[in-house]
């Protein structure tokens, strides 16, 4: 080929925009975001040099980055996010979700460090989408997951590049999950098979927890099982 017909071929190639990472915090964002990366952007650099993160009362400076940084969308509700951008939202069990957020200590406010999980769970959060974001909010952790969850089904309603998957069915099958990311968003390339993937094995993010999918399960009681009480089902 030919330095001008290179040049014209430039000219009128668009590169595929970037499929982004959405979740509540604390859903699998970064474990996910490894996932895409390895297997279907093995080549392009996706890294960003700092990132800022935590509730709004204790931010904290990640210096060292993410390496996959440049796949993550944002925090926010489904409905602030209707744009055409390709998106996977990741949701998580509601009950793993509070866990981890009220273990990770700065995603909760420095006035209120050493809550106990009980009091955490029957609460309202002061904060909305993300704990970056300050918020007179109306809802426990557990009711703000499921506005959360369902914001986004909604979107997914009429959306045709969105893509929802659960956190637990990565951890169980990742190839199932690597199959209908492919026939989503990346048809165009060779399907690997199922020895061929990436299989992230380990915590990931910026605060990593132990990478245990049911951990929660050790600290849910008869007492504070009743928060989670009318919202467990929803599902997509």
């Amino acid at each position: 080929m030919s330095s001008i017909s290179k040049k014209v071929k430039r000219l009128f190639y668009k590169e595929k925009p970037l499929v982004k990472v959405y979740s509540h915090p604390r859903s699998g964002t970064h474990f996910l975001e490894a996932f895409l990366a390895k297997n279907f952007y093995k080549t392009k650099d996706l890294s960003i040099d700092k990132v800022t993160w935590g509730h709004w009362s204790d931010r904290r400076i990640k210096a060292d980055g993410n390496p996959y940084g440049k796949l993550f969308g944002n925090h926010y509700l489904g409905f602030e996010n209707q744009n055409s951008t390709p998106k996977i939202y990741i949701y998580r069990d509601g009950r793993a979700v509070a866990y981890s957020i009220w273990k990770t200590p700065n995603f909760i406010s420095k006035e209120e460090a050493g809550i106990t999980f009980n009091d955490f769970l029957n609460k309202k959060i002061d904060w909305s989408g993300t704990p970056a974001r300050k918020s007179e909010s109306e809802y426990t952790i557990f009711q703000h997951w499921a506005k959360h969850v369902s914001s986004w089904k909604k979107l997914a309603e009429s959306d045709e590049n969105l893509l929802m998957i659960k956190y637990e069915d990565l951890v169980d099958d990742p190839y199932s999950i690597y199959q209908k990311i492919h026939n989503k968003f990346f048809s165009e390339q060779l399907i690997l098979k199922t020895n061929k993937i990436d299989v992230i094995k380990k915590p990931l993010g910026l605060l990593p927890n132990k990478g245990v999918k049911d951990e929660w399960t050790k600290h849910i009681n008869d007492q504070n099982s009743r928060a989670y009480k009318g919202i467990e089902n929803i599902t997509v």
